[in-house]
């Protein structure tokens, strides 16, 4: 049996490995890949009115020190809509939400699979899968077509909470 300080060390080892696979293996190989792109995208998202989805997405992303990735515009978009947060943890728990939603891609599914290393929380995650599988389908949902929208009225719409 571990004590609570060997347990939570344990626990952050783990949640190390899962946020350096996710920044060092996707995030920053695909932000050097895409700098150009994701430098004109952020301007383009904080022309955006206050409280609408551009501006507020630019500004989550600004503050997680994360820019604009094609093709992840959308999956960031869920971040903010749905409100989990950027951590391993959260991002684990968002995927359960989106797989309960009906998304079965193979970035979904992987990062699910990375949640098996942490049996304390597979109840959190099937909680959010719950979550995912009762509330309103979220995976049409993309930046292109809600820019100016006010966020919090897409966030009343699809956040089960």
């Amino acid at each position: 049996m571990y004590t609570s300080i060997e347990y939570k060390s344990r626990l952050k080892v783990r949640e190390r490995f899962v946020e350096f696979l996710k920044v060092w293996l996707v995030i920053k190989p695909l932000q050097f890949c895409f700098k150009k792109y994701s430098e004109n995208q952020i301007l383009l998202l904080q022309k955006q009115a206050p409280e609408t989805i551009g501006s507020d997405l630019a500004e989550m992303l600004i503050e997680n020190k994360l820019t604009v990735i094609p093709r992840f515009e959308d999956h960031d978009l869920k971040h903010l809509i749905l409100g989990y947060g950027m951590t391993s943890m959260e991002e684990i728990r968002m995927q359960a939400y989106l797989f309960g939603n009906g998304n079965r891609s193979l970035f979904c599914i992987l990062f699910l699979f990375s949640g098996s290393i942490f049996p304390e929380e597979w109840k959190s995650f099937y909680t959010a899968y719950q979550k995912g599988k009762n509330g309103p389908s979220i995976l049409h949902l993309k930046v292109t077509d809600c820019l100016s929208e006010p966020t919090a009225a897409l966030i009343k719409q699809y956040r089960p909470d």
